[in-house]
Order: C-alpha cells, then sequence, then structure tokens
C-alpha cells in the first residue's frame, strides 16, 4: 500500500509534471508562434465556465495540479507539504486523494460559476467569464482548514516569523477571500476558489 508521504510526494510530482507542459507550451509559442499546444492546456488544465460548459468535467480537478508561475507552485507545494503529509497520516492515503480532489472540484466549481455566471450578470463584465483559475490553491486551503479545525491550537507562522493560533490564521485567511470575493473584481488571487476548499475542509471534519 503506498505509504502517506508517497501519496503527498506523487501529487506534488504530478503538478511539477504539469508545470513543466505549461513552459514547452510557452516555449513553443514563443520560438515557433505555435499556441497548439497553450490552447490544449488552458482547455484542459485550467477552471473556467467555457471548459465546464463544453463539457470539459474533468477540469474540476485538474487546475489542482496546473501551475504557471514558478513562484505559484513553490508556495503551494511548500504548503501542501508541510500540513497535507500530516493530514494524509491521520485519514490515510485513499482519503486524503479523495479530499485533495473533492476539495479541488469544489474550490474550481464556485470559482467558475462566480466569475462565469455570478459576477457578470451582476456588474455587466463578462471578462471574468474567460479568464482562467489554476493553481492546487483549492486543494491547499481546504487541507490547511482542515488541519485548523483538527488542530486548532497549533501554531502556523505566518510569513514564517509571526506565530499565530491555527484557527485566528484561517479565520482571517478566510475574511480576507470573502472580501475579495465581495468587491466583484478579478485579481491574480482566486478567492472563490479558496473559499470553496475551505468549504471542503469544513464539511469534511
Amino acid at each position: 500500500e503506498v505509504s502517506p508521504e508517497a501519496t503527498v510526494y506523487a501529487i506534488i510530482g504530478l503538478n511539477g509534471v504539469v508545470f513543466l507542459l505549461w513552459k514547452s507550451g510557452q516555449e513553443r509559442m514563443n520560438s515557433f508562434h505555435d499556441s497548439k499546444m497553450m490552447a490544449w492546456m488552458m482547455r484542459n488544465f485550467t477552471a473556467m465556465w467555457v471548459n465546464l460548459k463544453e463539457g470539459r468535467i474533468w477540469t474540476l480537478v485538474t487546475p489542482a495540479f496546473s501551475h504557471i508561475e514558478p513562484m505559484h507552485l513553490l508556495i503551494n507545494m511548500f504548503v501542501l507539504y508541510s500540513f497535507g503529509t500530516d493530514i494524509a497520516r491521520l485519514i490515510g492515503p485513499k482519503r486524503f486523494l479523495a479530499f485533495y480532489l473533492g476539495a479541488a472540484a469544489c474550490g474550481n466549481m464556485i470559482s467558475a460559476y462566480l466569475r462565469g455566471v455570478v459576477m457578470p450578470r451582476r456588474t455587466g463584465n463578462y471578462s471574468t467569464a474567460v479568464q482562467p483559475a489554476v493553481g492546487a490553491s483549492t486543494s491547499v486551503v481546504g487541507i490547511t482548514t482542515l488541519f485548523a479545525c483538527l488542530y486548532p491550537h497549533a501554531t502556523f507562522q505566518l510569513f514564517f516569523f509571526v506565530p499565530v493560533p491555527a484557527w485566528l490564521a484561517t479565520a482571517g485567511f478566510i475574511g480576507w477571500d470573502v472580501w475579495r470575493v465581495m468587491r466583484s473584481d478579478r485579481t491574480k488571487v482566486d478567492g472563490a476558489g479558496h473559499l470553496g476548499g475551505a468549504a471542503a475542509g469544513l464539511g469534511y471534519y
């Protein structure tokens, strides 16, 4: 049977592979003006309402293995390793993988629907409907939320040096994401996806 640690390492490895696919697509586009691979990645590894409308239901989970920016990848994988390993040991590797995928699906569904349907109707700005979301943040926020529920008085090192109780740090991040969503604009941080992941963590708990 696959160990909890191996499960986390496998998820990190898959994220690394997909990151290299993005880099390959960018290189093809920049060097040979060939955008086919980038278009394929956009259709299959990003969370967008148009992807779901066109039947690509797998894009509810594939963005949780998809990063374009190296710093985005490194931060998410660091947090995944830091908290995911303990959660995987606690609930077992199979349940952990199912939770990782479930949190991703929950977060990406909420994100795609909010950006593709709710925001355009509310603001009249339809640009959010075609802005892709990528990243393991949906799953990672689910993991950290579940961790905070199980160990509320554990210490999070906020910004690597500010000690904060897990429950307070998680509540603060959730509040920050609610504020982002209420602003009804699109920033580089997908607050709606984070909230979906947090909901999955709370639901599992």
